[in-house]
């Protein structure tokens, strides 16, 4: 029995599929072990972790791995703990423990989701808050600065024109009937 111990060669004019490739590697593999006595096992060897590689680079070929955002239940419960303590502090370790993810994987997959960090996102959550507070309610600038977590109304006034191009003071002015 002739014992064939090279690999089947293949053009890349030829297109054939990496798949008959790795069927005809491992059929070879299976004929040099199939003779017990004349067995190569080298050969062998080499058939099947050529048949590896080829099915390997065929299989992630062209592949990227899109950047997976936060489940359904994850988004649900970032909103629901971020924005249920607009007033206070709240670190993106608690976020991601709330997510049951580590912190750096709860912020990629945050900014996948948002389409923005978490502290913008609850930052902007504050000024949205803030807006809807300053034309439902008659409150002062300075309690709706503090009831939205900010230092006092001076912070809320540069936090509130950086975002809406205007002072919290004509935004109320504007939307006011």
């Amino acid at each position: 029995m002739r014992i064939d111990t090279s690999l089947p060669s293949v053009s890349s004019a030829d297109r054939i599929s990496p798949v008959s490739v790795v069927q005809q590697l491992l059929r070879q593999a299976l004929r040099q072990i199939a003779d017990v006595e004349k067995a190569d096992r080298a050969a062998c060897a080499r058939y099947i972790a050529e048949a590896l590689r080829i099915h390997q680079r065929a299989t992630t070929q062209g592949v990227t791995r899109a950047p997976a955002g936060l489940a359904e239940w994850q988004v649900r419960t970032v909103e629901k703990v971020a924005l249920a303590r607009l007033d206070r502090g709240l670190a993106i370790t608690e976020l991601a423990a709330a997510c049951r993810l580590s912190r750096g994987h709860f912020s990629r997959a945050f900014k996948v989701t948002f389409g923005e960090s978490p502290h913008r996102w609850r930052h902007r959550k504050r000024i949205e808050h803030a807006c809807r507070r300053l034309v439902d309610t008659s409150e002062s600038l300075a309690g709706i600065a503090m009831d939205c977590g900010f230092n006092d109304q001076a912070h809320f006034t540069r936090a509130f024109k950086a975002l809406m191009g205007t002072t919290p003071h004509l935004y109320r002015k504007l939307h006011t009937t």
